[in-house]
């Protein structure tokens, strides 16, 4: 859930350029590429290894609102 935040974060404040120049995508399964991976992103599905971090995180994606977070993450992996 980290990771994806982060670029969230990443592509709202960076021109799209420069922001796909920064991100770094390591595959999270071998047999899938991180692209791929990000085009069937989830947050409700995703989780942080510190339970209280992630409930954090989803009190601010909710505020965003999660459908429009999985939105722009799933958008983001397809481009």
């Amino acid at each position: 859930l980290w990771c994806a935040w982060e670029l969230f974060v990443l592509f709202a404040f960076a021109q799209k350029g420069q922001a796909v120049e920064r991100a770094v995508l390591r595959p999270l399964h071998a047999d899938m590429s991180p692209l791929r991976q990000l085009e069937d992103f989830d947050a409700r599905t995703a989780h942080c290894f510190d339970p209280n971090e992630e409930a954090r995180l989803r009190l601010v994606i909710g505020a965003v609102g999660i459908d429009l977070f999985n939105a722009r993450i799933r958008a983001w992996a397809a481009h």
